[in-house]
């Protein structure tokens, strides 16, 4: 099934919710080759809404359609969007990130993903549409648990609403190897000088999304004090909040230990660009 519109693709949506929703295929076709049971495809690789960007909030947001890629990012959105364009740059190879689309991270429900840190240390929106209109779900709050999410089986994803950063952002990820590899713990930053104050993600370390809020907290009240001491509180605060399930990639202490390591060494990073 492939609608041409937005309105048509909702109508295929609540006529077959056991349909899987496809976009760029990365993730779904990986799952096809692993013997996913598919009943039926929606694709909405053709809906031209789902393909349009605009500034919204006189400028302080972007509005990034539901099919945008990592590659749209890093093409046209860097400038406003530095903290997701850092991101964007450590996934996978050039070919996937010409396919792979945003929202499609977040619907598969990985919480171990680049964009959903990028996104909660952005304060992003997740705008999901469907027969009862639409809504906006917090996007560090999206992924609900490994392989779920906050989407009802007649919704679609339809676009995310990114604030332009107005402070500097960092992007700090471990994973087996240096490319190519998902984040076995990856952390976001962006400072806000205007108003003092830090949002921070951690994904990977938990069956969710992060926003270890005693950190952030900390950030603000040390503003004009930021040491080494600080640096080092601000990581403990950080590993301190993580829930870390052990897998092949690494183990709780790892991810704990790793949590804390990057979220100073972003901390730093960001702090440096001022």
């Amino acid at each position: 099934m492939q609608p041409r519109s937005l309105d048509d693709a909702l109508a295929v949506r609540a006529q077959r919710p056991d349909a899987v929703v496809v976009a760029g295929g990365t993730g779904v076709l990986v799952e096809l080759n692993r013997g996913l049971d598919v009943p039926a495809l929606l694709d909405l690789s053709r809906v031209a809404e789902l393909r349009e960007s605009t500034t919204v909030d006189d400028g302080a947001a972007v509005r990034l359609g539901a099919t945008t890629t990592y590659t749209d990012v890093l093409e046209h959105h860097a400038a406003a969007l530095p903290g997701l364009a850092a991101a964007a740059r450590t996934v996978a190879s050039r070919q996937v990130r010409n396919r792979a689309t945003l929202a499609g991270a977040l619907v598969l429900g990985d919480p171990s993903g680049d964009a959903l840190a990028a996104l909660g240390a952005a304060d992003a929106t997740v705008e999901v549409a469907g027969p009862h209109g639409i809504r906006h779900v917090v996007a560090s709050a999206f992924v609900t648990g490994p392989g779920a999410c906050d989407l009802g089986p007649d919704e679609l994803v339809t676009a995310l609403i990114v604030p332009v950063a107005d402070g500097p952002t960092a992007y700090a990820k471990a994973g087996a190897r240096n490319a190519m590899a998902r984040a076995v713990c990856a952390v976001a930053i962006e400072l806000h000088p205007v108003a003092r104050t830090a949002t921070v993600c951690v994904v990977g370390a938990a069956p969710t999304a992060i926003r270890p809020g005693t950190a952030e907290a900390l950030v603000a009240d040390a503003w004009d004090e930021l040491d080494d001491r600080v640096l080092r509180r601000f990581g403990a605060l950080v590993a301190e909040a993580v829930d870390p399930l052990p897998d092949a990639r690494g183990s709780s202490g790892y991810r704990r230990h790793a949590a804390g390591v990057l979220a100073t060494r972003a901390l730093d990073r960001a702090w440096d660009a001022l």
